[in-house]
């Protein structure tokens, strides 16, 4: 076995773990940290680490690296699947609450995890043996990642949604996106909720002080939230106004206070609910979900 581990030592390049260092994302990003695992919802990933150790039954380099790394998957999924449950969905649900609640919902979420990736960390365009990471003590790290499109497809309700665009001459399906803006025309929406103790969630509204809906799924199709995300969230103003969602000429606003269960929806003054129906009166935005919102 010590000639095992020798032979291993030399054969991989042995790095250090990174849990508790981050997740190489950017430091403007919503990120929830939970145990062994991360969601960021301003790139949408949910990635979870796995750990397996050498078996000291293995009779040679190939066989233990190659139980080490069925481990580490085993370990990696029970914990991606423990970071998208931990996923706010909305205001009022997560996908922990949504599986509970339906047990179509549990499995098809299971089912989607056990499709998860491996995680690109050294940027080669694939996860692969390279992204395999041989820590100190011989243990085998490896990452592995869901995007929560697909975690929409499965949560999100059939209904309740604008309706989908109708065909245009000769059957064909309408364009998912408008045309470039004229110039002048508002682009997208920013809302600033920073101070107000908001988080972030994959489906959140905007909502006037008396509860109405400026921004939900009344806006937007279902396929269109599926694909896109229905926000993206930022801490930066900088950067979130060159974010290709809103990038251009986007409104900036000042929310006013949070609503719901999971302080996922944010509220904004009556002045400003004008403002924004107006703008996107001629510039659409809404409805192609190019809204951002700043967190602290």
């Amino acid at each position: 076995m010590k000639r095992t581990l020798a032979l291993l030592s030399f054969s991989f390049i042995l790095l250090s773990s990174v849990q508790g260092q981050g997740w190489g994302w950017g430091s403007n990003d919503a990120v929830q940290q939970v145990d062994n695992g991360a969601m960021n919802y301003s790139n949408g990933f949910v990635v979870a680490t796995g750990i397996g150790a050498i078996s000291p039954l293995a009779q040679n380099p190939g066989m233990a690296r190659a139980t080490a790394v069925r481990a580490a998957k085993v370990d990696a999924m029970r914990n991606l699947l423990e970071a998208v449950m931990a996923v706010t969905v909305s205001s009022e649900t997560t996908v922990r609450g949504a599986a509970i609640e339906n047990d179509v919902v549990k499995t098809s979420v299971e089912g989607m995890v056990k499709g998860a990736r491996m995680r690109d960390i050294d940027g080669d365009g694939r996860g692969s043996n390279s992204d395999i990471r041989y820590l100190s003590d011989t243990s085998i790290e490896i990452e592995m990642e869901v995007h929560m499109s697909g975690i929409s497809e499965v949560i999100l309700p059939a209904a309740g949604f604008a309706p989908a665009p109708a065909p245009t001459a000769g059957g064909a399906p309408a364009p998912a996106a408008p045309a470039a803006p004229r110039p002048g025309t508002v682009t997208g929406l920013i809302v600033d909720a920073r101070g107000l103790g908001l988080r972030p969630a994959m489906s959140p509204k905007v909502l006037d002080q008396n509860g109405g809906v400026v921004y939900g799924p009344g806006n937007f199709t279902r396929e269109f939230a599926v694909k896109f995300g229905v926000a993206g969230y930022s801490k930066n103003l900088e950067q979130a106004q060159q974010d290709p969602r809103v990038v251009g000429n986007p409104m900036v606003v000042k929310g006013v206070g949070v609503q719901g269960a999971n302080k996922a929806d944010l509220v904004i003054a009556a002045g400003d609910v004008s403002r924004v129906k107006g703008a996107d009166s001629s510039g659409k935005f809404l409805s192609n979900c190019k809204v951002m919102i700043l967190i602290d």
